[in-house]
């Protein structure tokens, strides 16, 4: 009877040991890892990782920022499919403070990728305006979600890049004021009369004697008409 149960025991552990060596032997065993790059195109940055606000990537209002993302399968090499990465989709949803260039109105990108073998890698890459008008970071994350052909190892991640907003200052431009220009001043010329008219010799002595002798012979002639007017009136009387 003991030796019975020994040894169904024995059986039982064996059959345990056997099944959880078959699991681990057949199990699928893809490994997801997803990667976000950022490059500010308009300055040609670098193309980097920028995982922290240490690492960001600089950008002003008004920049197109290009993100690359990555999505890999890094599990061993497999000829029977067994560490395949199937169902595979990318989700990223734009924060705050950026568009994307093709469809602002667009917020949510989702990539349906499908199946990543062992040692295969996906990108995929768009672009975005900025459009925050306040300094400060913005962080943008994308995600994946995986699993294996036999849906018994699921896979997923998320990996952020992240820019820093400088908003240029506003500069004032000068309030040019244009000079004040005086027109000279218009003045009339002044014509000097003298102060007596010129003498011209014996020709101006000869008219003034003729000025005087008209102006006695006209009294004369004037003294005679009053006397002769006077005596016809005392005739008549």
């Amino acid at each position: 009877m003991n030796v019975s149960k020994v040894l169904l025991s024995a059986g039982i552990v064996g059959a345990i040991t056997i099944a959880g060596l078959t699991t681990t032997a057949f199990a699928w065993h893809p490994q997801g890892v997803i990667t976000k790059k950022v490059q500010n195109v308009t300055t040609n940055s670098a193309l980097s990782e920028a995982d922290t606000v240490a690492q960001a990537v600089a950008a002003k209002p008004g920049d197109t920022l290009k993100y690359v993302i990555e999505v890999s399968n890094n599990g061993a090499a497999d000829s029977k499919g067994y560490n395949d990465m199937a169902k595979t989709v990318m989700t990223d949803t734009l924060p705050a403070g950026v568009e994307l260039v093709s469809n602002p109105s667009k917020r949510m990108i989702t990539e349906n990728i499908g199946t990543v073998k062992p040692g295969q890698k996906v990108t995929k890459e768009y672009l975005v305006k900025v459009v925050s008008k306040t300094n400060g970071s913005i962080q943008n994350t994308a995600c994946f979600t995986g699993d294996s052909t036999a849906n018994d190892n699921p896979q997923k991640g998320c990996n952020p890049a992240v820019v820093t907003i400088t908003v240029p200052p506003v500069v004032t431009p000068p309030v040019v004021t244009p000079p004040v220009v005086t027109p000279p001043a218009t003045t009339t010329p002044v014509v000097e009369v003298p102060a007596e008219l010129p003498h011209t010799g014996a020709s101006e002595n000869i008219l003034l004697g003729s000025i005087a002798l008209g102006a006695m012979a006209y009294a004369a002639y004037r003294f005679v008409e009053s006397k002769r007017s006077l005596s016809s009136a005392r005739t008549q009387i």
